[in-house]
């Protein structure tokens, strides 16, 4: 007979194509419903110590499930679940929502145990109480937190710091990687609402027919399957939902989300009662919102609704004077984790850095800051450790402006420093291509950047456009 508790059993589980599909997490029990196996892949949302479940019974595990609900007791009775969605309370007072495939083990016809699998979609921890300064751990990104000092980030920080004094909503735009859900839990963080529950969502991670149940709640038989309880909405009452992705929603779900947000009143699926809420609704896109408008991706009504405050994010080639000073944050932040001294980067890496135009922004730039610690081991960086998309240019850099006029800024320092060989060769990058626009936007077109960073960098420099 095989042990499905033996070091075999586990190491097929973990190497199964199920557990590949429903990777988050593996909890298996014996015929009584004892557990005795569990494993988390990632470690976010491990949401206890393994060592505290080993030898309980499930429903001590998640008090607040009845036995009839319990898809693991379901299991032992031969009845296999497959993906559905759980919203739960564990013993220790954290809640998540996540998907699970249970399905009963048999050996011989006979039922010996289960095995669930676990893709989680949100969790979450109401802090209950705080015994010390040092026992807190800051549950949540703050103003603090937005690395930057450009004047594009100064403007951000200033709005944020405005915007978490009250409770309006707010649209926040820009793209992917700039740090729209750090902005969003920074104004979660500064207003009053920051010791109350703040839930994330990406709306394109979840189908459509699973999106209304997990957001509005549901009730149980309004479909197969379908149990009583709450959705996202009514478990951040007083607190605060990001809605990421917003324009991914479908237009009908985008209706139904705009009658909970004027109304503040919620009706799970299947029901006709409405439930009071009141949440703080903070949305993100990855583009132009009233483009979405205008190309009849995004209601009209919505987009005014939930736009009452719109926050743009830079991207990171508006803002390279940012560059330096994020380089040298991750520098910090992987020096620790790594165990590393490593003090900088080489001149040919910083001005590579400040060249490039970062299309995956600032989560890119970590990224690459990330790949060259794991093979450099000397005091610097160097280019080699960088990823192998990143630019670097062996001759001098040139520019041609009209013809005969290349700009010639070599590679080593010629008794300035590198900021201000960068900021000179910027310069005249921008002022041979004045002659050839005939208005700021076509100027701003031509460099590749928007008006706003150009009207920056034109003050900055001193550039006085011809009228």
């Amino acid at each position: 007979m095989i042990d499905i508790f033996s070091k075999e059993f586990n190491e097929y589980i973990e190497n199964t194509a199920i557990r590949e599909a429903f990777s988050d997490g593996i909890l298996i029990t014996d015929h009584k419903g004892i557990i005795r196996y569990m494993k988390a892949y990632t470690s976010d949302i491990m949401l206890f110590d393994v060592h505290d479940a080993i030898g309980k019974h499930i429903l001590e595990l998640y008090p607040d499930r009845k036995p009839e609900e319990s898809t693991i007791l379901n299991a032992l009775k031969g009845l296999p679940t497959l993906g559905k969605e759980t919203i739960q309370t564990a013993f220790n007072g954290e809640t998540c929502v996540f998907f699970e495939h249970t399905i009963p083990i048999k050996i011989r016809g006979k039922i010996v145990g289960a095995v669930s699998f676990a893709k989680y979609a949100v969790s979450f921890k109401r802090e209950l109480s705080v015994k010390s300064p040092n026992d807190f751990q800051k549950p949540f990104y703050c103003l603090e937190d937005i690395i930057g000092d450009s004047l594009l980030i100064r403007q951000l920080k200033n709005q944020i710091a405005s915007v978490t004094k009250t409770n309006s909503s707010v649209l926040i735009y820009g793209e992917t990687g700039t740090g729209k859900e750090l902005v969003a839990q920074s104004i979660h963080s500064g207003g009053e609402r920051r010791n109350s529950i703040f839930l994330s969502q990406n709306c394109s991670a979840i189908p459509l027919s699973l999106l209304e149940g997990l957001l509005f709640g549901t009730v149980k038989g309004s479909f197969t399957g379908a149990e009583d309880k709450a959705g996202i909405f009514e478990i951040a009452n007083g607190g605060t939902i990001f809605l990421d992705e917003i324009n991914s929603m479908d237009m009908s779900m985008q209706a139904k989300i705009l009658k909970v947000i004027e109304e503040k009143k919620v009706t799970r699926l299947g029901s006709n009662k409405a439930i009071p809420v009141d949440v703080r609704i903070i949305s993100a896109m990855n583009e132009d919102p009233l483009n979405c408008v205008r190309q009849g991706r995004m209601r009209s009504d919505l987009y005014y609704r939930i736009g009452t405050v719109l926050l743009r994010v830079p991207p990171l080639k508006e803002r390279p004077d940012d560059i330096p000073v994020l380089v040298n944050y991750y520098i910090d932040h992987y020096n620790k984790e790594m165990g590393k001294s490593i003090k900088g980067v080489t001149d040919k890496v910083a001005l590579s850095l400040r060249s490039y135009d970062w299309p995956g922004n600032v989560r890119e730039l970590r990224n690459a800051i990330e790949a060259a610690f794991n093979f450099e081991t000397e005091d610097y960086i160097t280019y080699d450790h960088l990823p192998p998309l990143m630019p670097c240019s062996q001759s001098p850099i040139s520019f041609g402006g009209s013809p005969g006029s290349n700009i010639q800024i070599p590679l080593v320092r010629t008794g300035q420093t590198l900021t201000q060989m960068v900021d000179s060769y910027e310069k005249r990058c921008i002022e041979n291509e004045v002659s050839l626009a005939s208005s700021l936007n076509e100027l701003a077109s031509n460099l590749g950047i928007s008006r706003q960073s150009l009207s920056y960098k034109l003050k900055k420099h001193n550039i006085v456009l011809p009228k």
